[in-house]
């Protein structure tokens, strides 16, 4: 049994679950038509039900509600959803974060605002499933909203999803800026302008990427190949190692030396590539 708490409008309504004394947001077509706070609502509910909790990551969950528009409850529900079938496992606590993210998206698109995502390329590539589901996001808040988001929002939407994955939103952000930092030091060191585009670039973005997942879960990598690339390629030996570098101060933590090996094979070929292309 549950009783209306808050009505948000006809299709979305708070309500407190007293057998297991939760407040719940209940989405679905009608159900708040005709309803009344403190209403009583028995029997079982076949729309979409989210547990809310006292605070988000943007601030108390009362706030939060309190200046947001539920038709962008609506939306982000139907990402959510999509995002179920695509990947099964998602924490639906992104509900409201990512709800309020649209909507000050379509603030800014009104106010003639325009917020760059320098890292959206990376953000593709680093996460190029749950970028699809932001695409297909797109398209619900234009066909809802009648704005169409950039190919920029459409990056920070796919961290929100990411982050429903066990990831939280700044930590993907910091993985995609430290690669892309990380790429413009090769082309600076390396003296070539890598095309982002090309095979040899996606295999270095995906190498780091799990740089950072080794990092992150305890994972050493077993076979060393520092002093073969330090002989063998010391350029590209001495690029990895200062990137090495500036990742453990970013993020402040030592980074084994065996990753030097493989991150400098990445970069010869990266090198080479573009060298022989010219």
């Amino acid at each position: 049994m549950a009783k209306i708490i808050r009505i948000l409008n006809h299709n979305a309504v708070i309500v407190h679950e007293v057998q297991d004394n939760r407040v719940l947001l209940l989405l679905d077509k009608g159900v708040g038509f005709g309803r009344k706070v403190n209403e009583q609502l028995d029997g079982s509910f076949n729309g979409k039900v989210y547990e809310l909790q006292k605070e988000t990551s943007k601030g108390p969950t009362k706030d939060v509600l309190n200046h947001l528009e539920p038709m962008y409850l609506e939306i982000s529900s139907e990402i959510i959803s999509i995002a179920e079938e695509r990947f099964e496992n998602i924490d639906r606590n992104i509900l409201l974060p990512l709800a309020d993210h649209i909507a000050f998206a379509i603030t800014r698109i009104k106010s003639g605002m325009n917020i760059t995502n320098p890292f959206v390329n990376d953000i593709c590539l680093l996460y190029p499933e749950e970028y699809e589901v932001a695409e297909l996001g797109k398209n619900i808040i234009a066909e809802r909203c009648g704005y169409e988001i950039n190919e920029d929002e459409v990056g920070y939407i796919t961290l929100h999803i990411h982050s429903a994955m066990g990831e939280q939103v700044d930590e993907g952000m910091l993985v995609a800026v430290i690669i892309n930092e990380s790429i413009q030091q090769v082309e600076r060191e390396c003296g070539v302008e890598i095309d982002v585009h090309t095979l040899s670039y996606s295999r270095l973005l995906t190498h780091m990427k799990y740089l950072l997942a080794r990092l992150r879960d305890g994972e050493v990598l077993a076979l060393d190949m520092e002093e073969y690339t330090k002989t063998n390629f010391p350029y590209s030996y001495d690029v990895a190692k200062h990137i090495i570098e500036r990742i453990e101060r970013t993020i402040h933590k030592e980074i084994p030396k065996v990753e030097i090996g493989y991150l400098a094979l990445h970069i010869e070929r990266v090198c080479k590539n573009e060298t022989n292309t010219k």
